[in-house]
């Protein structure tokens, strides 16, 4: 049934017309006679249909929905922010993990050098070279000895000119 919209009622023995002698009930003369105005007549708001008010709630809904989203995915406190907090806050931990190991390690150290005096021996010669009355220092180092070199050369030498290793051994 299609919706219309109703007239006043009119009060018996009321004149057509109006103070300017118009008819209000006469239509205005249209461009091209004998057309109608399409479309369903204007509906005055609160008289609207069950279906456009539950399109007008599914568009309401979806629209919401969209600011929702977008807020979570793009605002101060959407995804990307907080999927880069947890990263800072996994490094942080993994950082005081590692100050705390850290840390217990020197207190262990320092309470070994407060009372364990070999430890304060063994700090005194390695940190300071420190060493005990009559104790001799030996330096190694990976020189050569004097006379290796020589004969390494000569070797050298031998194989240039074509010895064959038979010829070096006799040579020594």
């Amino acid at each position: 049934m299609p919706h219309t919209a109703r007239r006043p009622a009119r009060r018996p023995g009321a004149s057509n017309r109006t103070s300017r002698g118009r008819d209000p009930l006469a239509q205005p003369a249209l461009p091209f006679p004998g057309s109608t105005p399409a479309g369903p007549p204007p509906v005055r708001r609160g008289e609207e249909s069950p279906w456009q008010r539950r399109h007008l709630a599914r568009l309401l809904f979806s629209l919401l929905t969209a600011i929702l989203i977008a807020n979570a995915l793009i605002g101060d406190r959407g995804l990307p922010a907080t999927l880069r907090i947890r990263g800072e806050h996994r490094e942080l931990a993994a950082a005081i993990t590692a100050l705390r190991a850290t840390n217990q390690s020197l207190r262990h150290e320092a309470e070994r050098l407060r009372n364990d005096p070999a430890a304060i021996e063994a700090l005194a010669r390695g940190d300071l070279g420190l060493m005990r009355p009559g104790e001799r220092l030996f330096i190694v180092t990976d020189r050569p000895a004097p006379g290796a070199v020589e004969a390494q050369r000569a070797r050298h030498r031998a194989s240039s000119r074509g010895a064959q290793p038979r010829d070096l051994l006799a040579s020594n």
